[in-house]
């Protein structure tokens, strides 16, 4: 699958739903079931104007990210659902091996 995004839109795959990541953080069960979902970016563009300025996109192939899918569009490309969303649509980027998340205990 070849795709080159324009402006600061990405593409993104679904990683599938784990309790921990690659790098020892944890996973809410509300960041894998609900609007907000864990994957990865396999496209991005160069970025985009705002107010007249151009913003270089921070993020890059191959980056974990948590997004918003109720802002991004499912697309279907060589049998793979990916989704293509703004930049500014992807909440977090997922780093580190020192992090952790630890759910809230209400």
């Amino acid at each position: 699958m070849k795709l080159k995004m324009r402006n600061g839109n990405v593409a993104i795959e679904l990683v599938a739903p784990n309790d921990k990541s690659r790098g020892g953080i944890y996973i809410p069960t509300t960041v894998r079931q609900g609007i907000l979902q864990l994957g990865k970016i396999i496209a991005a563009g160069k970025g985009e104007l705002v107010q007249g300025q151009f913003v270089e996109m921070d993020l890059n192939v191959g980056d974990e990210v948590v997004f918003d899918t109720s802002h991004s569009e499912p697309l279907v490309v060589d049998g793979n659902t990916v989704y293509v969303c703004n930049m500014v649509d992807v909440v977090a980027t997922i780093s580190g091996k020192h992090l952790s998340v630890v759910p809230d205990s209400k």
